[in-house]
C-alpha cells in the first residue's frame, strides 16, 4: 500500500518523527500507538511497519542537526516500540486462543474417543469423515474401512434400506429434520442392530458442511420393552378373568341373594319387610360396587367400541363421582391394536384418577390426533399441579402412577411426558408409534 494512502494518521506520525523526536511525551506515545494500531487493523504486519518506521525516520533525520541525530534515534525507537505494542497483545492474544482452542480440542478427542456411543462425522453426501472408537466397535468397521462407506451403508431403516432415498443429501436431511431417529446399523458381520440417532449440522461461515451424529445401541431398551408389554399384557389378562369372575359368578351368587330376601320377605310381618327391604338397599349398593370394579378392572366397552369411546365412558364416571367436568376430543383413526388401546386407556384412567384424587380440579381434557403412522394424545387438567421432580424422586401412590404410565407408553415404543408446576395445572403429552 503507497504511503500517501495511509491518511491522515500517517501524516501525523510523519510530522511526529520529524519534530518531535528530542521530546517524548505521553501524546506522542499515543500517537505511535494509534499509528501501529491502524496499521494493524489494516492488515499490516511488523515488517511493514519497521520499514515504514524506518523511511520516515530517515526522511525526518534530515531535519535534525548532526548532533542531535543519536538523541533522535532513541526517540525513534521509543516510538516505534510502542507502534508495535498491538501487534504484541495481539500476538499474546492470539497465543491464548491457540492455547485454549487446543485445550478444548484434546477434551472433545478425549470425550470423542472416550464416550460409549458411537459418535461419526459425515459431509452433505452422506460420506463418513470420522467415527469413534466405540463405532468401531459398534459396528465391527476398521476406522480406515468406515471412512470409505457413506452413511445409508451402515444405518437403515427398519422397513427398507435408507439407499431408497436417492439423493444424498436428502438422505443427510432427513436425520437432520428429527432430534431422534431411531434405525438399524448393519454391522459388518451383518447383524442388524437397534440404534437411536441425534444429529445436528456443522456448520462453516453459516454453510451446512456436513453433520455430527450420535448413534446409541437400543437393544437393551427394546428387549426391556418387549418385557414390559409381556407383562402389562399378563396383568391385563388377569384383570379381565377377575373382571368376568365379579360380572358373571359374584353376579350371579347375587341374583341368588336377591331372590332369597324375596322369599323371606314374603313371609315376614310388615315391620320385618321393611327391614328386609333396607337389606335390598344395601345389595344394590353391592351390586353398583361389582359392576363398577369390573368396569375399572376391564371395561367391555374398550374391546368392543374401542379407546375414544371408553375413554368418553371413563370420562362419564369421573365426572359423575369426582366432580370433574370431563371433555374426550379428536379421533384415533379407526381402531388400534389391544395393546396400544388397553395401555393409553390406562393412562387416562390414571390420570384422571390424579385429577380428582389429589390436583382436585374442576375441569380436564383427553385428546386424541393420529398423524400418519403417529398417535398423539394429551390429557389436562386445571388442578393444583405439583412439582415434577420431587414427585418423580420420591415413592408414592402419585410417583408410581406417573411412572407406571411412562412404563406403559415406553413399552409401545413411544415417548411420554409430564409438565406441571405448582397451581399451574398438569398436562400429560404421549406418543406413540402405530403398527403397520
Amino acid at each position: 500500500m503507497p504511503e500517501e494512502a495511509e491518511g491522515p494518521l500517517l501524516r501525523r506520525y510523519e510530522i511526529l518523527l520529524q519534530t518531535g523526536l528530542t521530546t517524548i511525551d505521553e501524546a506522542a506515545l499515543h500517537t505511535a500507538h494509534d499509528f501501529g494500531r491502524h496499521m494493524l487493523n489494516h492488515g499490516r504486519g511488523v515488517l511493514d511497519v519497521v520499514a515504514l518506521h524506518g523511511r520516515l525516520v530517515n526522511r525526518a533525520l534530515e531535519n535534525y542537526p548532526l548532533d542531535r541525530r543519536r538523541q533522535c534515534l532513541d526517540g525513534a525507537g521509543r516510538l516505534l516500540l510502542e507502534s508495535l505494542t498491538p501487534f504484541e497483545m495481539t500476538h499474546r492474544g492470539f497465543n491464548a486462543a491457540s492455547t485454549a482452542l487446543q485445550a478444548s480440542e484434546d477434551r472433545y478427542r478425549e470425550i470423542f474417543e472416550n464416550a460409549h456411543d458411537m459418535i461419526f462425522t459425515a459431509d452433505m453426501d452422506g460420506r463418513i469423515t470420522s467415527i469413534n472408537r466405540a463405532g468401531e466397535i459398534m459396528c465391527g468397521y476398521a476406522r480406515h474401512e468406515a471412512l470409505a462407506l457413506e452413511i445409508h451403508e451402515i444405518f437403515v431403516s427398519e422397513q427398507g434400506r435408507a439407499s431408497d432415498v436417492a439423493d444424498p443429501r436428502l438422505r443427510v436431511a432427513a436425520l437432520l429434520s428429527q432430534p431422534r431417529t431411531e434405525l438399524e446399523m448393519v454391522a459388518r458381520d451383518g447383524r442388524r442392530i437397534p440404534v437411536e440417532i441425534s444429529a445436528r449440522a456443522i456448520g462453516e461461515h453459516g454453510e451446512p458442511v456436513g453433520i455430527q451424529g450420535i448413534s446409541r445401541d437400543i437393544t437393551d431398551r427394546r428387549d426391556a420393552e418387549s418385557v414390559l408389554r409381556y407383562l402389562n399384557r399378563h396383568l391385563e389378562d388377569k384383570a379381565k378373568r377377575i373382571a368376568h369372575a365379579l360380572h358373571d359368578e359374584a353376579g350371579q351368587l347375587l341374583a341368588s341373594v336377591y331372590l332369597r330376601v324375596a322369599e323371606i320377605s314374603g313371609e315376614l310381618p310388615p315391620l320385618g319387610r321393611r327391614r328386609m327391604e333396607e337389606l335390598r338397599t344395601l345389595l344394590d349398593q353391592v351390586d353398583d360396587q361389582l359392576r363398577r370394579l369390573a368396569h375399572e378392572l376391564r371395561p367391555t366397552i374398550l374391546d368392543d367400541l374401542g379407546l375414544v369411546p371408553a375413554c368418553q365412558f371413563l370420562a362419564e364416571g369421573v365426572s359423575r363421582r369426582a366432580r370433574v367436568r370431563v371433555v374426550v376430543k379428536g379421533s384415533t383413526g379407526g381402531r388400534l391394536s389391544a395393546d396400544i388401546e388397553t395401555a393409553l386407556y390406562r393412562v387416562a384412567q390414571e390420570a384422571l384418577g390424579n385429577a380428582g384424587r389429589h390436583a382436585h380440579a374442576r375441569a380436564a381434557t383427553v385428546e386424541f390426533e393420529r398423524v400418519g403412522s403417529v398417535l398423539r394424545g394429551s390429557i389436562r387438567d386445571d388442578g393444583a399441579g405439583f412439582d415434577v421432580g420431587a414427585v418423580l424422586s420420591r415413592v408414592g401412590n402419585q410417583g408410581l402412577g406417573l411412572m407406571g404410565m411412562r412404563e406403559r407408553v415406553v413399552a409401545l415404543g413411544g415417548r411420554f411426558t409430564v409438565k406441571s408446576s405448582p397451581g399451574q395445572g398438569t398436562s400429560i403429552e404421549f406418543e406413540v408409534p402405530l403398527e403397520a
